[in-house]
């Protein structure tokens, strides 16, 4: 059983609920007479519960209202400090949940994983937990508290903090492992922020690298004053035009710039363009392409991509067949391929990226399909030479790969 721990003081956890000596609940969120609570703060004492110990109520004007443990001791419920940015997002959640008539409660604490949700929503049946994350954790925290809900049977929805959020253009976004892992899946791969100060959400979709850290996102705000739970998870129309337009530019800045991006971190890829005669600005317009579940990968795009046309394919003369499973397995016996641990979707979700890949390698003629599994190379890769060339042909590739967006989104 998971058992997730914070030190107090510094790394204290706070709370809006305790348990009164008496064994009754007292929330703060419901109880906003502060005459009243300095007279039971005077007559009386708090405690956690979860860990039984005991909590002090602070009233101060700085902060929100909440309870702190009062010694430096370990409490079994909380994983985390909680700053006041965290009290004032998670407060904010919750009145909008229960002002759409949800059953939810706020700091509920479930022993039978040893966790305490910021919120929990009980709906059908179905319990459902509203994790607010307002700092980075490490991946094995997040993967923990993740798997043990999903072991208890609860569904898990990951909230960023606005604060989380850091984008470097309208349309760009840095992605950090910890924000891939919370990555969800429905009804299309998303982001969910939350800023309590600006009260708006931001959800990130369509989440496409384009290398390590950088990634495409189609970023929608919501505000929480009218909004509801509903259309904030609602499916979003593909933006083809602009993914269009800003990935052509960004790979036309890319490749003005691939030299010295490639020599700090890729040495052996250029290593391999060096022994095909292949300079680094004029790769082949078939790398470096969007796919819908190339975010599976934390390996760029350009980088797993360069290997399968340049390394992989290479193997292969024209009128060769390969296996999928063939492929499959070059990749995972590459060490310098790495993906990302995505618990909201299957474990092999990897490999629908690489289908996508092949399926795009059909569309651009590379390739072609024979059955559900079997695949006959058509011809080798074409190295341009002139900047117009170069720039028409990127153009006709971005489109076989967009075309992937819109059959699997029905758009």
């Amino acid at each position: 059983m998971l058992q997730n721990v914070t030190k107090c003081r510094k790394d204290v956890a706070l709370l809006f609920v305790a348990k009164r000596e008496n064994g009754e609940t007292i929330h703060l969120l419901y109880h906003q007479d502060k005459k009243k609570l300095l007279i039971l703060r005077e007559k009386e004492r708090f405690f956690c519960p979860a860990c039984g110990k005991e909590v002090q109520l602070k009233l101060g004007n700085q902060k929100v209202w909440h309870f702190a443990h009062k010694n430096i001791e370990q409490c079994i419920g909380s994983a985390e400090p909680e700053s006041n940015y965290h009290m004032r997002g998670k407060e904010q959640l919750y009145r909008w949940i229960i002002s759409q008539k949800f059953c939810a409660e706020i700091e509920k604490y479930l022993p039978e994983i040893r966790q305490r949700p910021d919120i929990l929503i009980e709906r059908n049946g179905r319990r459902l937990a509203i994790e607010y994350q307002c700092t980075s954790i490490s991946a094995n925290q997040l993967q923990k508290r993740t798997y043990a809900y999903q072991k208890a049977g609860i569904q898990i929805i990951w909230i960023l903090g606005g604060n989380q959020l850091n984008r470097n253009a309208t349309y760009w976004t840095s992605i950090s492992s910890f924000h891939a892992f919370c990555i969800q899946s429905y009804p299309q791969p998303y982001l969910l922020f939350f800023c309590p100060d600006k009260k708006i959400f931001q959800k990130c979709i369509f989440l496409i690298p384009f290398s390590t850290n950088i990634h495409f996102a189609h970023i929608i705000p919501f505000s929480i004053r009218t909004s509801t739970f509903e259309n904030i998870f609602q499916q979003i129309p593909f933006p083809k035009g602009v993914l269009e337009r800003v990935w052509q530019n960004k790979k036309n800045y890319f490749r003005m710039h691939a030299l010295p991006i490639w020599n700090g971190h890729q040495k052996a890829l250029l290593r391999m363009f060096y022994q095909l005669k292949i300079s680094p600005s004029i790769f082949p317009s078939e790398i470096g392409v969007p796919l819908p579940s190339a975010f599976s990968f934390q390996t760029s795009p350009f980088i797993w991509q360069a290997f399968l046309c340049l390394d992989f394919m290479e193997n292969f003369k024209r009128g060769d067949y390969f296996s999928l499973h063939a492929v499959f397995s070059y990749v995972s016996n590459k060490r310098n391929l790495k993906r990302r641990i995505l618990p909201y979707f299957p474990q092999h979700v990897w490999k629908l990226a690489i289908i996508e890949y092949m399926d795009f390698l059909c569309s651009a003629g590379i390739i072609e399909k024979v059955d559900k599994y079997k695949y006959r190379k058509v011809k080798g890769i074409t190295i341009l030479k002139t900047e117009k060339e170069i720039k028409e042909y990127d153009t006709i590739c971005l489109a076989h790969a967009i075309s992937l967006f819109e059959a699997k989104y029905n758009m």
